[in-house]
């Protein structure tokens, strides 16, 4: 098996495991309304949404801008989410 391969399944396991945990927050979200759960839900779909752009294209750079940028807001969008639930 090629390392290429490889790397497009397990883009592919880290793509299923983040929207599977965006799905789990949004689930919280809809039995709490706590913005918490919805900052954290939006987030992991931001994460999958950005693993599948590397498994729908293949010879994607992970130090592209773009895409970095996506991991970013994601990341971004957690720690405002945990600043905010630590205000109240």
């Amino acid at each position: 098996m090629s390392t290429e391969v490889l790397k497009q399944f397990i883009y592919g396991a880290v793509m299923m495991a983040s929207f599977t945990s965006g799905v789990f927050f949004l689930k919280f979200w809809k039995k709490t309304a706590d913005r918490f759960f919805a900052m954290f839900a939006a987030a992991f779909f931001m994460l999958a949404i950005e693993r599948w752009f590397f498994v729908i294209m293949p010879n994607t750079n992970e130090e592209n801008s773009w895409i970095f940028s996506m991991r970013l807001l994601a990341f971004l969008l957690i720690t405002i989410a945990v600043v905010d639930k630590n205000r109240k």
